[in-house]
């Protein structure tokens, strides 16, 4: 290695010559690299020192601007977010009001009597349940011509027939009140090697009176959903009329 010496201007420099190739400034890529200790730099690589005051201040300075936009952001977020829950709700209470409000028209009672088939005074057990039996007879046929209208009007799908009733569970089996829950059906299900015969339509519920065989019925709204539980403030119950007495 050698030395040689120059003079210029009033100072003296010492040019340094060597055989080795001179450093060079690792690129900014590679000096983050290195600073976080994920890449090692070669020997002929000149890695400067973090600059641990800058960044400091650097750090600083940019908590102060994230503190002063997050001052200003967290509030409009809040604010729109709680615009937004305002709106759902309302929405949400519209579409509830209007829901109850189909169920309230669609479980309107309605009312018939098929008085000319009141057995006679004195009329044998016999001759009283055929009487009975017609007056189901009658209101099923009522159940189903009301179910035509309302298919016709768009309130349901089409209906086929037949109609059928039983008495509803936990309801009186003797008495002057007879209580039914009916079917009107819209579609059959056919047998195959993976389902079981069936039916899809529409429940009805039917309230007998057996002194003067008058009947009331309404369509019953049932609650959508496998072993759903609503709050009772989200129940539209049936009328009085088509509830009828307990056992």
């Amino acid at each position: 290695m050698g030395v040689r010496s120059r003079e210029r201007r009033g100072y003296h420099r010492t040019i340094v010559q060597s055989g080795q190739n001179p450093q060079r400034r690792a690129s900014i890529l590679e000096i983050i690299g290195a600073w976080l200790h994920i890449w090692t730099p070669p020997r002929d690589v000149r890695v400067p020192p973090v600059p641990r005051r800058k960044l400091a201040i650097w750090s600083a300075v940019g908590a102060l601007v994230l503190g002063a936009a997050l001052a200003v952001m967290i509030p409009r977020i809040q604010s729109g977010k709680n615009e937004r829950a305002a709106a759902d709700s309302a929405l949400a209470a519209k579409r509830a009001a209007h829901n109850r409000a189909r169920i309230i028209h669609a479980q309107t009672p309605h009312h018939a009597d098929a008085a000319n088939l009141l057995p006679a005074a004195g009329a044998s057990s016999a001759a009283v349940a055929s009487s009975r039996e017609e007056l189901l007879q009658s209101v099923q046929a009522s159940i189903f011509d009301d179910a035509r209208r309302r298919a016709t009007a768009g309130e349901m799908r089409p209906v086929i027939g037949p109609t059928t009733c039983a008495r509803a569970p936990g309801t009186p089996t003797a008495g002057d009140v007879g209580v039914f829950d009916c079917f009107v059906v819209t579609t059959k299900i056919k047998e195959t090697e993976h389902n079981l015969p069936g039916a899809l339509g529409y429940p009805f519920r039917a309230v007998v009176d057996y002194k003067t065989y008058a009947y009331t019925w309404c369509k019953a709204e049932q609650v959508p959903g496998e072993m759903l539980v609503l709050h009772p403030d989200d129940v539209t119950i049936l009328p009085a009329e088509c509830r009828g007495p307990k056992a």
